[in-house]
């Protein structure tokens, strides 16, 4: 029996906590990505775009624009400021193991000149500091910071657009962020937790992920001391601020009844924008002119 005992303790560290050791790791620890217009992203959602990246990420950086960079929890977190002169700024807060290019480089150009735009790099990924990544949970704090900086450097409104984790962060910030400066919130394939989108990520090639979800996040709660089970809705029970919820119906990393969720549980002026076919964090891309013009009007309404 005591042989049987140990046996059995040794496969189940060699076989379940080892692994969840490196799926946590892996997914957790900071990223270096390269922006869309020199990465190979043959292969992925983003291939049919593949022109698209090449043209406007460049023509994004072409403009004149800063680095700015703010403190906060003792990380330095860094961004790309674009001021055309307008009294509104847009603050992107990009997804998950991307950057603030790959992430926006359609969008923000459909918005440049309209209204400033601040790019930033959230942390634990690319310029920015930090050695953990939390999915938004943290990170919402991160982007409270980047509204109050944006409050002091321009006049206007201002506008919070984040795609996938990003999505979360800027979910999660929904009930904190000034509601006076911040005037809506463009929320596009988002999560109801971290939690939650590790879980359902466990389908196919992913069931791995599924069975080591919860070792995973008993290890974030312990080495990195946050709560992947917070969710989105929390904060948006409590929300005043207009939240536009945008998803594609192919998403399979994050479904959409995530956003639907989220959808339910917000106490503000909301609307949902489901682009039929569109696979994770392209929804805006597959939506075309139609998306571009959901988003502006949705920005165009909000005084």
């Amino acid at each position: 029996m005591k042989v049987v005992l140990i046996i059995s303790v040794i496969m189940f560290l060699v076989f379940y906590v080892g692994p969840a050791i490196v799926g946590f790791q892996s997914t957790f620890s900071r990223f270096e990505c390269e922006a869309f217009d020199t990465k190979d992203i043959s292969g992925t959602v983003f291939e049919p775009f593949r022109e698209m990246y090449k043209e406007k990420i460049p023509e994004l950086k072409s403009y004149p624009h800063e680095q700015v960079e703010i403190t906060n929890d003792g990380i330095k977190l860094v961004g790309d400021f674009y001021d055309f002169g307008c009294e509104d700024t847009m603050v992107f807060v990009h997804g998950f193991c991307s950057n603030k290019y790959s992430s926006f480089a359609k969008q923000a150009s459909d918005l440049a000149g309209k209204m400033n735009l601040l790019l930033i790099e959230q942390r634990a990924h690319n310029g920015s500091g930090g050695k953990w990544l939390t999915f938004g949970v943290k990170e919402q704090y991160d982007v409270q910071k980047w509204t109050e900086w944006a409050a002091v450097r321009t006049k206007g409104r201002i506008f919070l657009y984040g795609i996938s984790m990003g999505a979360a962060t800027v979910l999660y910030a929904s009930d904190k962020v000034d509601d006076t400066k911040v005037k809506g919130i463009i929320a596009d394939c988002g999560y109801k937790s971290p939690w939650t989108m590790m879980y359902d990520m466990g389908v196919g090639k992913y069931t791995v992920v599924k069975l080591l979800t919860p070792c995973m996040c008993f290890l974030a709660r312990v080495l990195i001391k946050f709560n992947p089970h917070e969710k989105c809705a929390d904060s948006l029970k409590n929300t005043k601020i207009p939240v536009l919820f945008i998803h594609g119906t192919a998403d399979t990393k994050v479904p959409i009844h995530h956003s639907c969720y989220n959808y339910d549980a917000c106490a503000s002026d909301k609307e949902k924008y489901f682009v039929e076919g569109a696979p994770h964090a392209v929804a805006y891309l597959y939506g075309g002119e139609e998306a571009r013009r959901k988003v502006e009007d949705f920005i165009d309404r909000r005084k």
